[in-house]
């Protein structure tokens, strides 16, 4: 059931996808019309510069995921401590490579790498097989080493996806072109997981490079379009009446920034997988602390962003900061009705309706059943009554 439910989704937000790519799209061709007739030269040159950008992306992504090696895979062990002899032996062994990697990321200080030359005299030292022993001594290897080491690691590719963050939310809240927008989210979002790979150092293989690139889609899905922009954009615009040809564009700015900050975590748990990428756990994970990261986005809108608006809009934002704020805190605090899936999807995928706005991130899924948040469904815990 939750498998038909997921493909359901997944189709249409393609759906979804296309549409605004097309509006992007049109604006563009719009653009290249008007410099073509100003002048065919010009019109030509904007055509092969966004051409060049997009086959320079391509390029660029592939050449920085090809020179890292290929993600190594552990055994397949559910639970360590009840693992035959035969698999403890074999984790041995894929430790001491997990831990040969780590030793040449430039990314971890001496002392990190002194932890891992230890960690792996420790392995090597061990001649006798003895299960008690070999049971404590991985232990203490994951504890002591590995985790301390990886969590270096995360502060590092956390900051790439706080960085990327940050830009994405005043270039396209800053920006009055949705085809630059687009442009905009398209390219530190790829820049972002490749600056991911090079933290780890890992290249995912080639079907989890493209769950990767597949995860823009699902986050869009489950986290960002459903209600998000309905929300946001008439809870600002009922309190700050005097910045209401903003609204649309500080909604899209928050909007990119949560879906850049839920894509980047999820890159990073498929880059780090050190027991290997469990699906249904990295689900649990993200989903558990999406109120932090609408957090972080806050924070940088208005460390970074609310400013730029504010000068834009003059006098009618000098007092509008705290009616924002609240705003913006009231969309947080019913995070969990923004993800929703239909309990009978099969009966009523008929019914879905997208209300899609050109002009803002406004996209509301409509299922004509009632919804359960897909934060509950995972989490195993009932939520409040969803808002209208």
């Amino acid at each position: 059931m939750l498998k038909t439910i997921w493909k359901l989704i997944r189709t249409a937000v393609i759906v979804i996808g296309v549409l605004l790519t097309f509006f992007a799209v049109l604006e563009a061709l719009r653009a290249y019309q008007t410099l073509h007739n100003f002048h065919p030269i010009a019109g030509y040159t904007f055509a092969a510069a966004v051409i060049g950008l997009l086959i320079w992306l391509v390029v660029y992504v592939w050449a920085n995921m090809a020179v890292f090696p290929r993600a190594l895979k552990p055994p397949k062990i559910d639970d360590v401590s009840t693992a035959t002899d035969r698999q403890l032996k074999k984790y041995i062994q894929y430790l001491k490579r997990f831990l040969q990697r780590l030793i040449s990321n430039p990314n971890l200080s001496d002392d990190d790498r002194s932890q891992i030359t230890n960690a792996l005299s420790q392995l090597e030292s061990q001649f006798a097989f003895d299960r008690t022993e070999t049971l404590n001594l991985i232990t203490a290897i994951e504890e002591n080493h590995i985790k301390p080491v990886l969590k270096t690691l995360d502060a590092a590719a956390s900051k790439q996806v706080r960085d990327s963050m940050r830009d994405i939310m005043v270039g396209v809240t800053l920006s009055p072109y949705k085809s630059a927008d687009l442009l905009i989210v398209l390219y530190r979002n790829l820049v972002m997981v490749v600056r991911i790979v090079r933290v780890y150092r890992v290249r995912p293989s080639v079907s989890e490079q493209l769950r990767i690139f597949s995860d823009i889609i699902n986050v869009i899905a489950t986290v960002n379009y459903i209600n998000m922009g309905k929300n946001l954009i008439e809870g600002i615009a009922s309190r700050v009446p005097g910045i209401g040809r903003f609204v649309d564009d500080i909604a899209q700015g928050i909007g990119a920034g949560f879906m850049t900050t839920i894509t980047g975590h999820a890159a990073m748990d498929r880059c780090r997988s050190f027991r290997g990428w469990n699906e249904a756990e990295a689900k649990k994970h993200l989903l558990s602390h999406v109120g932090d990261f609408y957090n972080d986005v806050k924070d940088i809108f208005f460390k970074d962003v609310w400013a730029g608006v504010r000068g834009r809009a003059g006098a009618a934002a000098t007092d509008a900061t705290e009616k924002v704020a609240d705003a913006i805190d009231e969309t947080g605090s019913i995070l969990d009705s923004f993800v929703k899936v239909p309990i009978k999807a099969a009966s009523t995928a008929s019914q879905a309706v997208y209300d899609i706005s050109a002009t803002s991130t406004k996209v509301v899924y409509k299922t004509g059943s009632k919804g359960i948040s897909l934060i509950g469904d995972i989490l195993k815990k009932p939520f409040g009554k969803e808002k209208d």
